[in-house]
């Protein structure tokens, strides 16, 4: 009988130990994102320049929206910033519902003049060569399939 191979959980005050950590408690987070909580959680104050460089050893690509993303699951700041409430300002409105739009059942009867008829129109013939030629090619391949059954007998 042999003894399991036992793997011991990283070191807590190793980068490993607490990524793992922090892994658990927030489930889903890149690796970036927690790394800004780790350090945030040393000093709340920190910015992005002030530990880029220690990223950059554990090979953890950090940007502003990551340092934003820890901000917020720490609760140091409102998910809303200054800047997203004025870019939402200049943006449209994606919460307010829209009204349903009213689609005519039949175009307006303006003697076949406007543009949406004529391509209505349009795209009609094109279907209907279309089936037809899809027909006559069903009728070669079943004349085709008759001629080699007679020929194999």
């Amino acid at each position: 009988m042999t003894d399991p191979e036992t793997v011991s959980p990283p070191a807590v005050d190793t980068w490993e130990g607490i990524l793992a950590a922090l892994r658990r408690r927030y489930p889903g987070q890149k690796d970036s994102v927690l790394f800004c909580i780790n350090k945030l959680q040393q000093n709340a104050e920190l910015t992005l320049r002030d530990f880029r460089a220690e990223a950059d050893l554990y090979g953890i690509p950090v940007a502003g929206r990551a340092l934003h993303s820890a901000r917020i699951l720490l609760g140091l700041q409102k998910e809303e910033s200054p800047a997203s409430s004025a870019m939402g300002a200049l943006s449209v409105d994606v919460e307010r519902p829209r009204p349903p739009r009213q689609r005519q059942q039949e175009p307006p009867d303006d003697g076949g003049a406007s543009i949406e008829t004529k391509v209505l129109a349009a795209v009609r013939q094109i279907q209907s060569a279309a089936g037809a030629q899809s027909e006559q090619l069903r009728t070669a391949i079943r004349e085709a399939i008759a001629i080699l059954q007679r020929a194999l007998g």
